[in-house]
C-alpha cells in the first residue's frame, strides 16, 4: 500500500534535503584547487595577487592558481569570474576600474556590480601630484597659482577614465584650474616624459615616482591619501592643504560570482583576509599600499560608494574616454 504525503509536506522534505546537500558541500568546501582570474597582463601587479593566494593556501587547505586574463580595462577578466559556475572554485581579481568605474564608461559593459560577491578588499593606495623641476611656484599654492595663470597645462595618467584622470578632474573642479589629460600606456612612459621635461605634470602611483627622487628632477605636490605616508613623509595631503574631499584611493580586492553560498563566501574570505594580513603579503606589498581586508558586507559598501562618487563626478565633469 502507497502512502501519499500532502503537497506540504512533500515540499518541505525536499527542500530539506536541498539544504542539507548544500551545508554537506559547505562543510567539505574546498575539495580542489581555486582559480583566481587577475584581469591584467603577467608583471603587471600579479606577484601581491600570487603571494595572497600562496598565503590563503594554509588556512584553505588547497591551492588557489592565478590565471591572468588582460585585456578592455579589466572587463575580459571580469566577464568570465562573473559568468564562472557559483560555487566558490572560480574567483576574480577586481579594481576600482572594474567595479567603479568601467559601468560608468561603457555601455555594453558584459556585467555588472551586481554580478559579483565581493569577498575581500585587498589593498587601497592614492595618487600622487607631480610637477617637473621647471615648473614655476613654490609648493602646492605656488604651482595652482600658475596654472591659473596658464590654463591648459598637460598632465600624463595612465589613461582616459582611469583613478588618476578622475582624481585630477576633482582637483580642477574644487580649485578652478583647467588641465588636459595626456593618456599612456603605462606609469612609467608618463614619468620618463615628466623626468625629461617633456610633459610638465604627472598623476599616478607614488610608487613609481619613489626610486627616481633623487635627482630632484620633479616635485611631488600633495597625495590623496589620509594622512602622509611614511614612505614620502614631506609630502602633504590634499586634505591638509584645504581639500578633504580629495581623499581619494583606489583599491584591488576578491570576489565571488554573485549567488556563491553564503557558507562558500563566509569560509573565502575568512581565508583571503588571514592571507592578506600575513607577512608573505605584507613583505610584497609596496611602500604606498594599504593592506585593508575589508570584508564581505563592508567590501561590497566600498564598491557601492565609490561607484556612485565617479558616477557624480563623471556626469558632473562630462567625462568621456572616447
Amino acid at each position: 500500500m502507497s502512502i501519499m504525503l500532502p503537497r506540504r509536506t512533500a515540499l518541505a522534505s525536499a527542500l530539506g534535503l536541498l539544504a542539507g546537500a548544500a551545508a554537506a558541500e559547505e562543510a567539505s568546501f574546498p575539495a580542489r584547487p581555486i582559480r583566481l582570474i587577475y584581469p591584467f597582463a603577467p608583471g603587471v601587479g600579479d606577484g601581491l595577487a600570487r603571494s595572497v593566494a600562496e598565503a590563503a593556501r594554509e588556512w584553505l587547505g588547497q591551492p588557489i592558481v592565478v590565471e591572468n586574463k588582460p585585456g578592455a580595462n579589466t572587463m575580459i577578466g571580469a566577464e568570465a569570474a562573473a559568468r564562472a559556475p557559483k560555487d566558490g572554485y572560480t574567483l576574480g581579481w577586481v579594481a576600482t576600474s572594474t567595479l567603479a568605474l568601467n559601468p560608468h564608461f561603457y555601455p555594453d559593459i558584459p556585467y555588472q556590480p551586481r554580478d559579483f560577491a565581493p569577498l575581500t578588499l585587498v589593498y587601497r593606495a592614492p595618487v600622487a601630484f607631480a610637477a617637473a623641476a621647471d615648473v614655476p611656484g613654490e609648493g602646492f599654492a605656488g604651482v595652482l597659482d600658475y596654472l591659473r595663470a596658464h590654463p591648459g597645462q598637460p598632465f600624463g595618467s595612465v589613461g582616459n577614465g582611469s583613478t588618476p584622470h578622475l582624481v585630477m578632474e576633482l582637483l580642477q573642479s574644487r580649485t578652478e584650474v583647467r588641465m588636459v589629460n595626456v593618456a599612456y600606456r603605462g606609469e612609467q612612459a608618463a614619468l620618463s616624459d615628466l623626468i625629461t621635461g617633456r610633459i610638465p605634470f604627472y598623476a599616478g602611483s607614488l610608487n613609481t615616482l619613489l626610486p627616481h627622487r633623487e635627482g630632484r628632477r620633479f616635485r611631488v605636490l600633495a597625495l590623496s591619501a589620509p594622512e602622509r605616508l611614511g614612505a614620502a613623509p614631506e609630502v602633504p595631503t590634499f586634505a591638509e592643504l584645504g581639500h578633504p574631499d580629495l581623499v581619494v584611493r583606489y583599491w584591488h580586492g576578491i570576489c565571488a560570482p554573485a549567488g556563491t553560498p553564503p557558507g562558500v563566501q563566509r569560509i573565502l574570505a575568512g581565508a583571503l583576509e588571514k592571507a592578506v594580513r600575513s607577512k608573505l603579503v605584507q613583505a610584497r606589498a609596496t611602500p604606498d599600499m594599504a593592506l585593508d581586508p575589508v570584508s564581505l558586507g563592508d567590501f561590497a559598501a566600498v564598491i557601492t560608494q565609490d561607484n556612485d562618487f565617479y558616477g557624480r563626478l563623471i556626469r558632473e565633469r562630462h567625462i568621456s574616454i572616447t
